[in-house]
């Protein structure tokens, strides 16, 4: 009997090539496996900022374009919105009764996020406005005392000026949150209990599997406590979902940060071959690599790990000519440009061939399947917690 396997994404729009290698070819790999339930997690997308909800349906639509053009199968595989399935918000409520404040405080990634927006904040209130501050006119004083050779004078000026910035500093710094655990205003509830729904989201179709990345385990650990602590207390009807640990190769954005969306430095699935040849030829590469002949590191470029992604055993002849100064930047984006261009073509195709209509029954059919298997878990924990 095949196990199952839950996995999901919250639907930020168009699926770019990082989602592609990292996840969505693994996906279809093990369709034919495994019981495969693949989730649209747009409860999950608002945890950041609750009013991108109108935004929300178009992505929905236009990710799932994106899964589909590159071979996920609903016949194989149910494909299914979170929010059409409301068992995932009551076996949430169920499982939050299970974790303390403490531990979700210690979550990796809840961590990560508070210390964004920190960062953010601290940013905001230490920058300085030298206009607020009213000292260009004495900065042009101590040029002229300067110019006159009266350097005692423009030297006394200079420490009046650097003494009020450093004020200016200190006052700014005095209100930023310093307290290792203050938590922002702007972190959620939502986002605290983020894990508790993903839990759910996991356990709902006692799924036995997740397929992650191996920096991904601490995240999985909450739901594996949860499963064992609600077997414990109540009775034992959930399994303990292990990892099934996948490759998940390094892709960088155009920009040398991470690939997203939200950096601009994206490369889509759904891109024409002009708009790939255009962002790639606008890709960073290694500074220090001015001319063809300079040895260059593939290690910091961004087109480099393109062609480990895409250029099979290649990259490997492109990496040595890069180190040798043989191969210079435009050429090696020349050759990247031609290969992505190609291996895409076929799903931007297949995406544009898919009329909305068609994307919004798949979900509904899959979200119908989602909610019968759903009901039968929530039937069980229910009599597990009220004996009814």
């Amino acid at each position: 009997m095949k196990k199952i396997i839950l996995s999901g994404m919250r639907p930020t729009g168009r699926m770019h090539i990082g989602h592609l290698k990292g996840v969505l070819e693994n996906w279809v790999s093990l369709q034919d496996d495994y019981n495969c339930y693949f989730e649209i997690a747009d409860w999950h997308a608002l945890t950041d900022d609750p009013t991108i909800n109108k935004e929300v349906q178009r992505n929905v639509i236009d990710m799932v374009k994106d899964w589909l053009s590159v071979g996920i199968d609903p016949k194989k595989s149910v494909i299914f919105r979170q929010s059409l399935v409301p068992q995932h918000a009551e076996l949430h409520l169920a499982f939050s009764m299970l974790v303390s404040v403490n531990r979700l405080l210690r979550n990796p990634t809840f961590k990560e996020k508070v210390a964004d927006v920190r960062k953010k904040k601290s940013e905001t209130k230490i920058s300085l406005n030298l206009e607020g501050l009213k000292v260009e006119s004495e900065i042009e004083s101590i040029v002229d005392y300067l110019r006159s050779e009266d350097a005692k004078e423009a030297n006394r000026m200079l420490k009046s000026v650097i003494g009020r910035i450093k004020e200016e500093v200190m006052e700014r710094l005095s209100v930023v949150d310093t307290y290792e655990g203050y938590i922002p205003p702007e972190i959620s509830y939502g986002l605290l209990g983020y894990p508790v729904l993903q839990a759910a989201d996991i356990l709902l179709y006692k799924g036995e599997v997740v397929p992650i990345g191996e920096d991904q385990l601490p995240h999985l650990e909450l739901t594996r406590e949860i499963a064992r602590d609600f077997n414990r207390i109540y009775g034992d009807i959930f399994p303990v979902p292990e990892p099934l640990l996948t490759s998940i190769p390094k892709i960088l954005g155009t920009d040398g940060r991470k690939m997203s969306k939200s950096y601009n430095n994206a490369i889509f699935i759904s891109d024409s071959p002009e708009t790939i040849r255009n962002k790639v030829y606008k890709s960073i590469t290694d500074p220090m690599k001015i001319r063809k002949n300079d040895p260059g590191r593939p290690e910091i470029c961004p087109v480099f790990y393109m062609h480990k992604a895409f250029n099979g055993e290649g990259y490997m002849q492109i990496e040595e000519d890069c180190r040798k100064g043989i191969l210079g930047c435009v050429e090696c984006k020349r050759r990247i440009t031609e290969i992505m261009a190609e291996s895409l073509e076929s799903y931007r195709k297949k995406s544009e061939n898919l009329k909305d209509d068609v994307v919004v029954e798949i979900i509904k059919e899959g979200s119908k399947k989602a909610r019968e298997r759903a009901e039968e878990t929530m039937s069980e924990v229910r009599r597990c917690i009220w004996n009814f």
